[in-house]
């Protein structure tokens, strides 16, 4: 009793390739006889270990005889093959070609693997990512809805006229209350809708940061189809 190690391989061009390197000969001058006695020898071996020969691998050995019998006819003399008008074609050439297209795509795969192995020392496989059920839900970012604000408040300069500083300024608070009691009533909401009635700047920005308040305490959502487009609050189930 006696154990057999034995090289796995993914195909027989891998494996072909394998006997090609092993050997270093030159993949276009293939010694047809070498190579498929090696190559037979491991198909013999797969069989004493009880391993499943696939029908490529059977396949590639019959191509291999078939060269090798080819190679071993006798060869036309230039003088007839002149007079015959026939172009001398080497038997291995269709396999050359084959394994050659072979090593370009196992070079390309081989420099992929070693890519991937460099990017593990950064970075985790299964990297733990933690969802909050309640968030965001924006299609632009925080700097678009300033964008908007900004756009939103220009506006309002054209048509209010300039007040004075009440000792009652609007708060936060405040405005969250009222965005609060109209959610209730409407659970979908536009901020431009939430703003129409309002006397200045100063009560747009407080109703602005009211919003972004409520957005991070996970009481509503907010979506902006578009940049400089209108915000459509929604109100969270709570």
């Amino acid at each position: 009793m006696y154990n057999v190690k034995l090289d796995t391989f993914e195909g027989p061009f891998d494996l072909l390739f394998h006997l090609i390197e092993k050997n270093e000969v030159d993949i276009k001058d293939i010694p047809i006889a070498t190579i498929l006695d090696q190559y037979m020898e491991y198909l013999n071996k797969m069989q004493k270990i009880d391993l499943d020969i696939t029908t490529d691998f059977i396949l590639m050995a019959a191509t291999l005889m078939k060269i090798k019998s080819e190679m071993l006819l006798p060869k036309i003399c230039k003088d007839e093959m002149n007079n015959m008008q026939v172009q001398e074609v080497d038997p291995r050439e269709e396999l050359v070609t084959k394994l050659m297209e072979y090593k370009k795509y196992k070079v390309i795969a081989e420099k992929l693997k070693s890519m991937c192995l460099f990017n593990k020392r950064f970075f985790k496989e299964n990297p733990e990512i933690k969802y909050i059920d309640r968030s965001l839900s924006l299609k632009y970012c925080k700097n678009d809805i300033v964008k908007t604000y900004q756009k939103i408040t220009s506006k309002l300069e054209h048509n209010i006229e300039a007040i004075k500083y009440t000792k009652e300024p609007y708060t936060v608070e405040g405005k969250i209350k009222i965005f609060i009691k109209k959610l209730i009533r409407r659970p979908i909401l536009l901020f431009s809708e939430f703003i129409r009635k309002s006397r200045g700047k100063s009560e747009v920005i407080v109703s602005f940061i009211a919003l972004l308040e409520l957005i991070r305490l996970n009481k509503i959502t907010a979506e902006q189809n578009q940049v400089f487009g209108d915000i459509l609050i929604k109100k969270l189930q709570e």
